[in-house]
Parts: C-alpha cells; structure tokens; sequence
C-alpha cells in the first residue's frame, strides 16, 4: 500500500488545498459512509449472519458502539464487516438493545436473519433476564443464541490468574513503577533500551508487551537506574526512587517470574492471534485454547523449569 501510494503521489504536480465548510464537509463523510454501507448490505445479500457488538467509551463521555456483521459469502469464506460505529451519551442494555436493531434496520439488512450475537461477558451484555443477548431474542421474538467473545474469555483467564499469584502480581507492580519511572522527563533521556508498554487491567497483551521489553532490555534499565542512582542532579526522590527498582530488579526471583510469564504469555499470544482471525470458526477455536493449555501444562515438567 505503500508503494503504490509513493506512486501516484509521485505524479500529483501541484497540491490544492480545498476548504469546505463544516456542513459540506460532513455530508461528503456522510455520503461516503452511505456508500460503504450499501456496499456491505450488497454483499451479505441474503445470507445469515452473526452481530459482533463491542462499546468504549471516548474522552468526551460518550459511547462509541461498534456494530460488525460476521456472514458466510457466496463463495462460502467467512466474512466480517464494521456495519457502523453508532454514538449515545448514555450506555444502559435496553438502549443498546434498540439501537443495534436500528441501525440493521436503517442498513436495509432483515433481522430475520440474525443468526447468533457474540459479545463480551459483562453482565449489561450477557445477562439472563435484562441483558442485551435476552433483550434482542425478546425485541425480535426469535430464538438468537448468545456466544461469549472467545477471545475476552482468554484476556480474563490470564488476568485473573495473574493477579491471583502475589508473586506474580508483585512482579508487575514492579514493572508498572518501572514505567512510570521511566517515563520522568529527566529519566527518559538517559534510556537506551525499547519503550516500555504500559499495563491494561482488562487486557493482558499490555502485561506481554511490557514482560517482552523488560527481558529484552533488562541490562539498558539496569544501567540506567545504576546511573541514576549515583547521579546527584537528579534529586533525592528520583534517586531513592531509583535505588529501590534497582533493588527489585536485582533479586534473583525477579528474572526467573520475568522469562517464566514471558514464556507463557509468547505461547498464548499465538491463541491470541488466532482467535482474532476473520476465518477462524468455532471448532477452530476450541482446539486453539486446547493447544494453548497442553502448551502451558508441558512447561510444569522437569526440563522445561530448568531451562527456565
């Protein structure tokens, strides 16, 4: 994509720059949008489909509500496609409810045809009685099997697991103070190692990303606490602050829980990966966390703890 955008930027001779006003300009987005959608609603035809519903909120307050539609193709490939991404100041079940159905319906595909609704396991989306899987079989009065997102599962398994040993979670204390610590104006210019990756609470590719830097540049983040510690511009509170990560990451048990998670957060990012993956089906599914969790079990045995 790359190339071919050097290509064809190559041959523009002269740049114009066109103003529009607001409204112009948002009704070319609209009509652009419109044209995408007709696009999809095109291709999925009249197949049936699964409706993929994910939210977040922004820094304004409101709810961004993505809507992806998940279909068999003529060909029979497996298809995703983002229907629309809908905005609501207010986020409660049965307004999510009403809104996913309208905008199927705004889009001109038949929800009849819904097939299965896949969501994350909140309680506001797979609740028995007032969630939005319930609500959305009562509002279309069908039976739409609910599926929980095979990949939040794994992001809570491990986040759960992780939290629940204290060695471990004190590990990653460490490393969060770590980041922070790095990230000091008068710090970050004396790092020569990767950037270190912030923690995510609900997500554990933020544990793998920053368990990934800390391996690989250990000996950069020793040297640079080692130099902060003994370098009075710095500050006694920096340079306290220095001596006691340097004490964490000195002790022995800090490497071995280093290259320890690291080692099974590599084998689970491969099932990470996968499970995201438009192709990837069910059964698929199944068998990619079975993979994952003999994976994990084999590293219990006596040869793979010394190589550790």
């Amino acid at each position: 994509k790359k190339k071919a955008m050097t290509r064809v930027t190559k041959k523009i001779t002269v740049i114009t720059l066109y103003l529009f006003p607001s409204a112009e300009q948002n009704e070319i987005i609209e009509i652009m949008s419109d044209t995408v959608k007709e696009e999809i609603v095109r291709e999925i035809g009249d197949s049936w489909y699964t409706v993929k519903v994910d939210g977040m909120r922004d820094p304004t307050g409101c709810e961004n509500i993505s809507i992806v539609i998940r279909f068999l193709a003529e060909n029979y490939d497996i298809k995703e496609r983002l229907l629309t991404i809908a905005t609501t100041d207010t986020f409660d079940a049965l307004l999510l409810t009403n809104t996913v159905i309208a905008e199927i319906m705004k889009a001109g595909l038949s929800t009849f045809k819904v097939l299965s609704q896949c969501y994350d396991g909140a309680s506001l989306m797979s609740g028995r009685h007032g969630g939005v899987q319930k609500l959305m079989q009562e509002k279309l009065e069908q039976e739409i099997p609910y599926i929980h997102c095979f990949n939040h599962q794994l992001h809570l398994v491990i986040v759960h697991a992780m939290s629940s040993e204290r060695g471990v979670e004190e590990f990653f204390n460490v490393c969060d103070s770590l980041y922070k610590f790095i990230r000091k104006p008068t710090v970050a210019v004396h790092y020569k190692g990767e950037k270190l990756k912030g923690l995510l609470e609900q997500r554990w590719t933020g544990h793998y990303g920053t368990v990934s830097v800390i391996t690989k540049s250990f000996d950069s983040i020793f040297e640079l606490l080692t130099e902060v510690e003994n370098t009075r511009a710095h500050g006694t509170d920096v340079r306290i602050e220095a001596t006691g990560l340097l004490k964490e990451i000195s002790a022995p048990h800090f490497k071995f829980i280093a290259h320890m998670v690291h080692k099974i957060l590599q084998l689970l990012d491969a099932a990470n990966k996968m499970l995201q993956a438009e192709q990837t089906d069910l059964l698929s599914a199944v068998k990619v966390i079975q993979s994952a969790s003999e994976c994990i079990s084999k590293l219990r045995s006596e040869s793979d703890f010394n190589e550790l």
